[in-house]
C-alpha cells in the first residue's frame, strides 16, 4: 500500500460508495472531500453511470476535474460538450451481444450519444430512471442500430440472472468484451480494453503521476479492478467479504464510509 501521504488523486464511486441509501450525498462526506480538495488533492468521481448523471453530484461537491463515467468507457469535465477520452464496444460486438439480448429475451439498455434507448418502457427504465435520474427513448427492436457503436450495454435483471448471465458472456465472448457487475441487478457490457482501473491509470498519467499516487474507493464487482490496481485501494463496509479481502482498508461506517476513508488516511496524516 502507498504511503497516504503520496495520494495526489481520490477516485470514488457513486451508488453505494459516495451516495447513502437515499442517492445523496451526507453533509459529513461533502465537507470531507472539499477539505481533500482544500489540501491539494484532487478528487474524481468514477462511475458505472452515464456522464449526465454523474455531473450533477460533481457540481454539488464542486469538484471541477474530469470524471471517470460509464465503467470506465468516458474520461470527461463537467460541463464539456465532449469527452477528454472516450471507448465504445466495436459495432460487431456490440450488434451480436443485442441479438443475444433479444434471442435470450433479456432486459437491454443501449448507450449511445449520451442517450439512453430501450424496447419499451418498462419497470427497468423506470427504476433506473428513479435511481439514475437519466430517462430513456423508446426504440422499439434495438437490433436496427446495427453498425453503430455504444458507449456500453446494461442488461438487467434479478440478482440470480445477473449472475447467471454474466457467466453466460464469460463464455459467450471471452476476452472480446468486458463484462462487469455494477449492482445485483445490473450486468455492464463494454470494450474489452475498458475498465474503472485503466481509466484511472490514464487519468493519472494524464495529471502528471501515477496509478499508485490514486486511492480508489468503490463497494461492487465493477470497482475491484480500480481497487486493486491503486496506491490504496478501499472497499465499504457493506460490500461481500470477498471485496472487502481486497481492500488495504475498510471503513467502518455503512453510512459515510468515504467520510471516515478521507478523515483517516487523507486528512488526518497532514494534520499529524
Amino acid at each position: 500500500m502507498t504511503d497516504t501521504t503520496d495520494i495526489r488523486l481520490i477516485a470514488i464511486d457513486l451508488d453505494g460508495t459516495l451516495l447513502t441509501p437515499e442517492l445523496v450525498i451526507h453533509p459529513r462526506t461533502a465537507e470531507a472531500v472539499r477539505a481533500a480538495v482544500d489540501r491539494g488533492v484532487i478528487v474524481a468521481i468514477a462511475t458505472g453511470r452515464m456522464h449526465s448523471s454523474a455531473e450533477a453530484f460533481a457540481r454539488e461537491l464542486g469538484l471541477d476535474g474530469p470524471m471517470v463515467t460509464y465503467n470506465g468507457a468516458m474520461i470527461r469535465r463537467p460541463g464539456d460538450a465532449e469527452p477528454i477520452w472516450h471507448l465504445p464496444i466495436p459495432a460487431d460486438l456490440a450488434d451480436e451481444a443485442i441479438r443475444l439480448c433479444v434471442r435470450e429475451r433479456m432486459d437491454a439498455m443501449y448507450f449511445l450519444d449520451d442517450e439512453i434507448y430501450v424496447p419499451r418502457y418498462d419497470r427497468w427504465a423506470y427504476e433506473y430512471r428513479a435511481r439514475t435520474g437519466n430517462d430513456s427513448n423508446i426504440h422499439g427492436d434495438l437490433r436496427s442500430f446495427a453498425g453503430n457503436q455504444p458507449t456500453k450495454l446494461l442488461i438487467m435483471g434479478t440478482p440470480e440472472e445477473t449472475a447467471e448471465r454474466y457467466e453466460f458472456f464469460a463464455r459467450e465472448f471471452g476476452d472480446r468484451l468486458h463484462a462487469t457487475v455494477s449492482l445485483p441487478e445490473y450486468l455492464e457490457l463494454l470494450h474489452p480494453e475498458v475498465s474503472k482501473a485503466s481509466a484511472l491509470s490514464r487519468l493519472a498519467e494524464m495529471l502528471g503521476f501515477g496509478i499508485e499516487n490514486v486511492m480508489a474507493v468503490g463497494d461492487s464487482m465493477n470497482d475491484l479492478e480500480m481497487v486493486e490496481a491503486a496506491g490504496v485501494g478501499v472497499i465499504m463496509a457493506t460490500s461481500s467479504a470477498q471485496l472487502r479481502a481486497a481492500a488495504d482498508f475498510v471503513p467502518e461506517s455503512a453510512e459515510v464510509g468515504v467520510a471516515e476513508t478521507i478523515e483517516r488516511l487523507i486528512l488526518a496524516p497532514v494534520g499529524a
